[in-house]
């Protein structure tokens, strides 16, 4: 089973993945396509404490 999660958040349009189930969420671009401040991962419950919204993103 591959698990591989494309996340947005809908407040910034900031993009995120998330490659394994419950796992940490990694930052991939800034919502401009430019590269993230820092590519340090973060749990879900960080990044949703510090006002995040993240959801599935669409193609």
């Amino acid at each position: 089973m591959n698990h591989h999660r494309d996340l947005v958040d809908v407040r910034t349009g900031d993009e995120f993945d998330q490659p394994t189930p419950y796992g940490p969420v990694y930052p991939v671009r800034m919502a401009d396509g430019s590269p993230p401040p820092s590519q340090r991962p973060r749990s879900w419950s960080h990044l949703t404490t510090s006002g995040r919204e993240l959801r599935p993103a669409t193609d």
